[in-house]
């Protein structure tokens, strides 16, 4: 009976310091789980023993799937550093783990990790500094799990994704809940995209473009008119709103401009439609001396999936002078026998009262000399003569003065030789 004790004894000292064995019971599960938002990253806390925790994410009640393993010297918290994949409902789990031995797990409150809707770009239009004025709207999504944790309020932010060609794509974020908003000015061309993000990410574009473009133009015009008369501008347009490809459009509106000196403020004279594809009139009556230029106001286009808009241009300057217009004038007849009477006659445009120069040719040296002035009244002179029986030719011309009308200057003009012969 002895020796069954010493041996029982003996059996109890000989295990007393074996380390224990691999069927050891599992740990006991976390407790005092929270999950809640520490530096835009979804953070855990929780109480435990001290051992090493296992996180897990389980979507839409599918099978847990490990996401992070934390030491036990970690401090019992933990910050998500990878988005977690959309889903209408998710919960983490934390098990505490020795081993290979893990506790139950100890699940979250469910939550969503929805993404924002995509927003519906609703206008745009630029300013006169180049800024562009956005405005959309933003529903909400589907919330399936109401008033969990992890939810923010509002339905997220929106953000203008900015596609200047040769960089990268850049962004510019507005405020949460704003329906609106002012991207700053950018080179063009570009393109803006909107798309929306929360807590979670960023959504989807939206189909609708905005795009910012570019318009140019060039005139050509006539150096000089005479008064009147149509001065045959012609003009054409260039619009780029992608890189290196020029739009093919027919519905520019176009402005001609003029003013009477550099010092004058420009006028619009004429209104065009223009196109991209060929020069095209824009021409008007030359009325005195001017400069012109061909204004592009801002352009806005909305179709389905694009709002085209391009800022105002013009083109430099361009001078034509307008001369005074000889309408007619001569003598009547050219040809008489002795004893004619003939008539002489002179008609300008603009019909003011002004003195013409009368210029006579001289025969010996054949150049022109002045010779008077005749009284042009309303733009006209009529001269009837006497019996006129000496022989011979006369050969004349008219200077009709530089004038100033409706605060345009005229320049002066001469006429063609008139000649008269009696033989």
């Amino acid at each position: 009976m002895r020796k069954i004790v010493l041996t029982a004894a003996s059996a109890a000292l000989l295990t007393a310091g074996l380390q224990a064995p691999a069927w050891a019971a599992a740990p006991a599960a976390p407790t005092d789980l929270t999950v809640d938002w520490a530096a835009g990253k979804v953070h855990l806390t929780w109480k435990d023993a001290g051992e090493a925790n296992q996180i897990f994410a389980e979507y839409d009640g599918g099978t847990p799937a490990l996401i992070a393993s934390v030491t036990a010297d970690a401090g019992n918290e933990f910050s998500l550093s990878a988005p977690l994949t959309a889903s209408d409902k998710v919960r983490l789990i934390v098990k505490s783990a020795v081993g290979e031995e893990a506790s139950d797990g100890t699940p979250t409150a469910l939550f969503d990790t929805r993404r924002p809707a995509v927003p519906a770009l609703q206008d745009a239009n630029l300013a006169a500094n180049l800024t562009t004025a956005l405005a959309w709207t933003l529903g909400a999504v589907a919330d399936q799990t109401p008033g969990d944790p992890l939810d923010l309020p509002g339905n997220g932010a929106v953000r203008a994704n900015i596609d200047l060609p040769g960089t990268a794509t850049t962004f510019y974020s507005f405020a949460p809940g704003e329906p609106s908003g002012i991207v700053p000015a950018y080179a063009r061309p570009t393109a803006i995209k909107l798309s929306a993000f929360n807590e979670w990410g960023q959504s989807a574009q939206d189909t609708k473009t905005v795009r910012l473009g570019t318009l140019g133009a060039a005139i050509t015009v006539p150096s000089k008119a005479v008064y009147s008369a149509r001065l045959g501008i012609k003009s054409t347009v260039d619009l780029f709103t992608s890189e290196g490809r020029e739009e093919r459009a027919s519905d520019v509106k176009v402005e001609l401009q003029a003013r009477a000196k550099a010092t004058d403020a420009w006028k619009t004279y004429g209104r065009y439609t223009g196109n991209t594809t060929a020069a095209f009139d824009t021409g008007i009556a030359s009325l005195g001396n001017r400069q012109y230029r061909l204004l592009l106001p801002a352009r806005k286009v909305v179709s389905a999936n694009v709002i085209a808009l391009t800022p105002p241009t013009s083109t430099s300057p361009k001078s034509s002078t307008t001369l005074v217009k000889i309408v007619s004038g001569g003598f009547n007849p050219t040809v008489g026998r002795p004893g004619v009477r003939w008539t002489l006659s002179l008609k300008v445009l603009p019909a003011v009262t002004v003195k013409a120069t009368v210029q006579s040719y001289n025969w010996d040296n054949n150049t022109w000399y002045n010779d008077g002035t005749v009284q042009l009244t309303k733009g006209s002179y009529f001269y009837r003569s006497d019996p006129d029986s000496e022989l011979g030719t006369i050969r004349l011309r008219f200077v009709a003065p530089t004038v100033v009308v409706n605060g345009l200057t005229v320049n002066a003009n001469t006429s063609p030789a008139y000649s008269q012969t009696i033989r």
